[in-house]
């Protein structure tokens, strides 16, 4: 095993360890009360100021210790889902991009020097991706990663543009992750079963809304005239509509695991699913699942009753 590949895999464990951190505080403040739970934070929290400095124990104290707290105290409470989904969310968000931007605000960094400094870092772990991939894939796939790294310029702006909707959608991710994990110790997440789970119809405005904003590019672009002027539109449109398919993401993989349930496969093959289906790329294929649901109700099809060729007969 290389030293790179070592690296990152030892990252993404920690990584890993920390998505499920909220679900860990908000059971041990259950069990413990409120004083176990902030005992539980303490010694992170230190641990991040020691490693990474009042920023990096901020970071844990307000997004992982206070998201764990919040699903706590809420999650006994009556709420809507939706609106505790969002919430908490938000509460990530604010607890890592917000600290983030205010620490650099009160060290006089300039908003300008602060979105060059995130470009050098999303630039840095491209770099980094990429020599990973060099030492692990053989010389027959090579080229696909020479490829890669000849449209780097193209896939850091890229990503640099679209950062906002990115966040978001890891921000629902850890939240969607850890609600799944607490749904038998709060109340108000009993009985929560991923496949029974549907976006509200209103959802579907905020895509249809953002889809229109696309428009102006598409079509400059298929009459091959100069897009120069719509980029702006175009790139904001498509952060909104990113943000707009989180819902249906989520009911992509409720179909999912309702049809993976109803087939009655075995735990270990639902999860490997999941995991090709992440680490092969195909999460805009789910969300498009989830979207083609809110016309098609693929799960509602199914569980109506089969009619047999002969009761029209015997009516």
């Amino acid at each position: 095993m290389s030293g790179s590949f070592a690296l990152a895999l030892a990252a993404n464990l920690i990584t890993a360890a920390l998505l499920v951190l909220p679900a860990a505080v908000a059971i041990f403040t259950v069990r413990h009360g409120p004083r176990g739970g902030l005992l539980m934070i303490a010694p992170l929290v230190a641990l991040a100021g020691f490693t990474a400095g009042p920023t990096g124990a901020a970071v844990i104290a307000a997004s992982m210790g206070g998201v764990g707290l919040a699903l706590w105290h809420y999650g006994r409470r009556p709420i809507r889902l939706e609106t505790l989904f969002a919430g908490l969310a938000s509460l990530f968000l604010l607890g890592t991009v917000g600290i983030f931007f205010l620490a650099q605000f009160v060290a006089g960094i300039s908003p300008l020097e602060t979105a060059y400094m995130v470009l050098d870092q999303i630039r840095l772990s491209f770099d980094v991706y990429t020599r990973m991939l060099t030492e692990s894939v053989g010389s027959a796939q090579l080229d696909r990663v020479q490829q890669l790294e000849a449209a780097k310029a193209m896939w850091v702006w890229g990503m640099f543009r679209l950062a906002p909707s990115l966040a978001v959608f890891a921000a629902s991710a850890l939240v969607l992750v850890n609600f799944l994990l607490v749904r038998n110790a709060l109340p108000v997440l009993f009985g929560l079963e991923l496949n029974r789970w549907r976006a509200p119809d209103a959802a579907i405005l905020a895509v249809l809304g953002p889809g229109l904003g696309l428009l102006p590019y598409l079509i400059l672009n298929l009459l091959k005239k100069d897009t120069g002027g719509v980029m702006t539109i175009f790139y904001v449109s498509l952060n909104l509509l990113i943000i707009g398919l989180v819902p249906y993401l989520i009911q992509g993989l409720a179909v999912m695991s309702f049809f993976l349930k109803r087939w009655r496969l075995p735990r270990f093959l639902r999860g490997l699913t999941y995991f090709i289906i992440l680490s092969q790329g195909l999460v805009p294929m789910v969300a498009a699942l989830g979207l083609m649901e809110f016309w098609t109700d693929f799960r509602g099809r199914a569980l109506l009753p089969r009619r047999r060729p002969n009761d029209e007969e015997n009516q």
